[in-house]
C-alpha cells in the first residue's frame, strides 16, 4: 500500500477527518487516495473514505471550487461508459460531494439523480438523494416521483433507502406509501455516524415519517 493511502486509511480507521485536511500532500493525490479505498461498501473505512471525500472537498471550496468541479468531473466520468467501467462507489461520493457544498454544485444533484435506472448504481443513487436532501425545489420536484416506485422494490435495501431518501426530500404527499414499510422488518446496512449499524426497512420507515 503506498505511503499516502496506508496514512488515510490509518486516519479514516480514526475517524480523524481533519487529519486528512492536514497532510502534507496534493489535494488531488489525496482525493485520490480517498476513490481507492471506497469499493469495499462492506468495510466500514470505505464509507468513512466516501464520507471524507465530501468533507474535504467542502473544505477546499471555500479557497479553490475550481478544484470541487474537476472532482466531480472526474466521478461523472467514472460512471459512464467511456471511462472503461463502472465507479460503484460514485454516487455516494458524488452526495457527499453535492451535501457538502450545495450551492457550487446543485446541478449536480439532478445529473445524480438521473442514473436511477442504471441497475448497479441505483442503490447508491438512492442513498445519495437521502444524504443530499432537499438541495433546491428543481431538485426535490424532479427526484421524488422518480424514486417513491422504489419503496415497492423487491430487494430490502432499495425500500429502506428510498424511504430515507423521501424523507429527506420531503416528500409528505407519500407518506401513506412509507406508512406500509412500518412492520418490514428486512435487515439492510446503514452508515451513521462513522459506523454501519443494521436497522430494518422499517425502522427507515419510521425515521423518514418523523421528519415529514
Amino acid at each position: 500500500m503506498p505511503p499516502l493511502k496506508k496514512k488515510i486509511t490509518a486516519l479514516l480507521e480514526n475517524r480523524d477527518f481533519q487529519g486528512i485536511s492536514s497532510l502534507p500532500a496534493s489535494p488531488y493525490k489525496i482525493v485520490n487516495s480517498l476513490i481507492s479505498l471506497t469499493y469495499d461498501k462492506k468495510s466500514t473505512v470505505a464509507w468513512r473514505a466516501m464520507e471524507a471525500v465530501g468533507l474535504f472537498t467542502g473544505s477546499m471550496a471555500k479557497q479553490d471550487t475550481e478544484f470541487v468541479r474537476n472532482i466531480v468531473g472526474r466521478l461523472l466520468w467514472m460512471i459512464r461508459d467511456e471511462s472503461g467501467g463502472i465507479g460503484w462507489s460514485v454516487p455516494e461520493m458524488l452526495g457527499e460531494i453535492v451535501r457538502n457544498n450545495p450551492v457550487i454544485c446543485s446541478d449536480i444533484a439532478l445529473v445524480l439523480i438521473s442514473f436511477y435506472e442504471e441497475l448497479m448504481l441505483a442503490t447508491g443513487v438512492l442513498w445519495a438523494a437521502g444524504s443530499m436532501g432537499r438541495v433546491n425545489e428543481e431538485t426535490a420536484a424532479y427526484a421524488v416521483p422518480l424514486l417513491r416506485p422504489f419503496l415497492n422494490s423487491s430487494e430490502a435495501i432499495q425500500r429502506g433507502y428510498a424511504a430515507r431518501a423521501l424523507g429527506a426530500l420531503g416528500a409528505s404527499r407519500y407518506k401513506t406509501d412509507i406508512e406500509g414499510l412500518i412492520k418490514d422488518d428486512n435487515l439492510i446496512p446503514v452508515y451513521h455516524d462513522g459506523e454501519i449499524h443494521e436497522k430494518t426497512v422499517g425502522d427507515m420507515a419510521a425515521e423518514a415519517l418523523s421528519i415529514l
